[in-house]
């Protein structure tokens, strides 16, 4: 149970909530390690939490067990916590101008039809500095999920007005990247802690298909030396720039 933490945006959750969650859960795990430390007779900072046991030393209670103890002796194994995260200044001003800067490079490998133009992106390799992996398989979901937005961009996606009337009124009309446009891609993780996230996790959002639509215009370049410089390269955006 959350209150308002503010919205999803600017890649910020998992470091605002996800160190909230943590002091919280700090609180918690003090109230039951300061329950089973009396039955195992050790002092609290001597105990490790691991694999669904409680351990001290030899000697060892289930989890289950532990929490048993604590709710007996009136305990509480709930706990709200606050996260604030630190001041940010304007950039140009002396100071942090952001709280943990995420970093991310990627790579694309393309096929051009010289002929047609099309081009058909058959892999694209995505590192990213992530500070520290928290949920893996939302990871490379959040990664993958930005490489294809990029991707439709960089390929599909043109927002026509005529007369600032806009002519794609419909996804019917309006053409999208789909399933059968998905490239290999590659997701590699590099874990460099933040000293203020959770675990030393940061946020891994927008950045996920910043690089993208760049890396594959860089790799039309470098197939047939033409450089497009308008998105998308649509076929006949590419072949205009091979006749020039």
């Amino acid at each position: 149970m959350t209150p308002d933490g503010g919205a999803t945006t600017a890649s910020r959750q998992t470091f605002i909530t996800g160190n909230a969650v943590r002091l919280a859960a700090g609180q918690v795990r003090h109230s039951l390690l300061s329950a089973a430390s009396e039955e195992l007779q050790v002092p609290p900072d001597s105990i490790i939490l691991r694999n669904g046991r409680v351990t001290a030393g030899d000697r060892s209670i289930s989890l289950a067990s532990a929490i048993n103890l604590a709710i007996n002796e009136g305990r509480t194994l709930t706990a709200q916590a606050i996260y604030t995260a630190p001041p940010t200044v304007r950039l140009g001003e002396p100071g942090d101008a952001h709280i943990a800067f995420s970093f991310a490079t990627q790579a694309a490998q393309v096929e051009v039809n010289t002929e047609t133009g099309e081009v058909k992106v058959l892999r694209i390799v995505a590192a990213h500095d992530i500070g520290r992996v928290i949920n893996p398989l939302a990871l490379s979901g959040q990664i993958e999920g930005g490489v294809m937005m990029s991707l439709s961009l960089a390929l599909f996606e043109e927002f026509k007005q005529v007369g600032g009337i806009p002519q794609a009124t419909t996804l019917a009309k309006y053409h999208l990247a789909k399933a059968a446009d998905k490239p290999e891609i590659t997701v590699l993780f590099v874990e460099e802690p933040v000293s203020t996230g959770p675990y030393g996790a940061k946020g891994v959002g927008e950045i996920t298909l910043i690089p993208t639509a760049a890396a594959i215009t860089n790799a039309i370049f470098n197939a047939t030396g033409g450089r497009i410089y308008s998105l998308p390269a649509t076929p006949q955006r590419v072949l205009e720039t091979l006749r020039r």
